[in-house]
């Protein structure tokens, strides 16, 4: 686990640089299109580092994160989750620099996609899809549409260059007086704001396992285009395919003397249909948010590092475990997705959630008790694994005791009743008429009674004696 202390401290500067011109309706779009997927936090990150920049300026000064922590109202853990968003979905790209004094970043932000982009990349489009479900997803994309106007029925009039501008003589062509003009008034390498966007990236997927599986005969090596790679990496990240089971789509969805990306985005996704779930695939985050963990050092008993497992571990990951590495069933991710979104539960009081009904119910997940219990939490108000934790074991607790009381009440009634009904009420009459007596005349008084009787008897009896003599 990497503590953030370890990545980023309050007192490192940092400065903040343009990599394009960001405009309003660039803003714009990052609230419309990029909020939903990243969150309130990381899109105020996003704006809070672009405020940095003076009117009119790419190049931040330097300030330190302390500053940038004050502003928003977070710590450093949240601001380094924020962070990564960011960089992870492309609007930002992190530089260091190390030295015995000081670790300098340099943040530089990327322009959010344009819509015409974004709606046709293959990771954002579903995940939005997925978040905002068909109905918001079609109003947000409506709102970037523009009627197709039919020029059928115009003629254009359009003024060429050459209509305008007219050739320079070769006493006016002077680019490299210019270039040496500003290479001198410059003094050090420069760059002209706006570049292309290098877009998401992808880990993991064994690119090279999946060409070896391919056949050379039905995928010759020219189709597999650097666009063509980069969208297998997309496709194969968001809806889950291994390299073998991808090379094979491959093969099914090239037709011909070409392999088109409208046709392997259909082939892959019938199969997604049939094989997954006939719902788009959803945006999770891997495990418990760094902001929400509570183990900040190594773990030294058995509860921390319990606790460290569910903070770190995704839910989906921690069921895979639970079933020996089977894949988990749509239904049982379905669940798992409620308890997120719906919710708004953490991955690791979601995974506590998991492990607690799987053991109190055989190793089976209902929906409606999960359901339940996350209602129950929320109203709770528990958003840590230690709170989670804790809160079963004082239900336990509760089980134990009310099942014990049971138990003694029902060795009572066992007893009672493994006496006849008649016999039963004998010795209960018997009993009442006991303490009845006992309650009448208790025993110091009956005692006196009967010495009192028996002085009585002495006294008679000397009287005879005394009358016979």
């Amino acid at each position: 686990m990497t503590w953030h202390w370890k990545e980023v401290l309050p007192v490192d500067p940092f400065s903040v640089r343009l990599a394009d011109f960001i405009s309003d309706i660039d803003l714009h779009l990052l609230t419309l299109l990029y909020q939903p997927l990243i969150g309130a936090k990381a899109t105020g990150l996003y704006r809070s580092l672009l405020s940095q920049l003076p009117t009119g300026m790419f190049v931040s000064d330097r300030h330190t994160h302390q500053h940038l922590s004050l502003m928003l109202g977070q710590d450093m853990a949240e601001l380094l989750e924020a962070r990564k968003k960011l960089e992870a979905i492309d609007l930002l790209r992190t530089y260091q620099r190390k030295d015995e004094q000081e670790r300098f970043f340099v943040y530089e932000l990327q322009p959010p996609m344009k819509p015409h982009v974004f709606f046709n990349d293959d990771v954002l489009s579903v995940f939005l899809f997925n978040r905002l479900g068909k109905k918001g997803y079609r109003a947000i994309r409506e709102r970037f549409l523009l009627e197709r106007i039919d020029y059928a029925a115009f003629e254009e009039v359009t003024h060429s260059f050459s209509d305008v501008f007219t050739s320079l003589t070769h006493s006016e062509m002077q680019p490299k007086l210019m270039n040496e003009d500003v290479e001198a008034f410059n003094g050090h390498q420069t760059e002209v704001i706006g570049r292309d966007k290098a877009g998401l990236t992808f880990k993991g997927f064994d690119f090279e396992l999946m060409k070896q599986s391919l056949s050379s005969f039905v995928v010759p090596d020219e189709f597999l285009t650097s666009d063509m790679i980069e969208l297998i990496n997309k496709l194969a990240f968001v809806y889950q395919v291994e390299p073998l089971t991808m090379a094979n789509l491959i093969e099914r969805a090239a037709m011909g003397e070409s392999l088109q990306a409208n046709d392997l985005r259909e082939t892959i996704q019938t199969w997604y249909k049939l094989e997954s779930s006939s719902q788009a695939p959803a945006l999770g985050l891997r495990s418990q948010s760094v902001g929400q963990r509570t183990v900040v050092k190594e773990p030294t008993t058995e509860e921390e590092r319990v606790t460290l497992f569910y903070e770190e571990t995704a839910p989906i990951t921690l069921l895979e475990m639970r079933q020996d590495g089977a894949s988990v069933a749509p239904a049982d991710v379905k669940i798992i997705e409620e308890l997120i979104v719906d919710y708004m539960l953490n991955p690791g009081v979601v995974n506590v959630m998991i492990d607690s009904v799987l053991f109190r119910n055989d190793m089976k997940l209902s929906r409606p008790f999960m359901l339940k219990i996350a209602g129950h939490w929320k109203r709770k108000k528990i958003k840590t694994v230690p709170e989670a934790m804790r809160l079963v074991k004082e239900d336990k607790q509760k089980q134990t005791e009310a099942m014990a009381k049971k138990t003694n009440t029902s060795r009572r009634n066992s007893r009672q009743d493994k006496l006849p009904k008649w016999l039963v009420q004998e010795q209960s009459e018997k009993a009442n008429q006991a303490s009845s007596n006992e309650l009448e005349e208790p025993e110091d008084v009956q005692a006196a009674k009967q010495e009192i009787a028996s002085l009585m008897e002495e006294r008679k009896r000397r009287r005879a004696q005394k009358g016979e003599g």
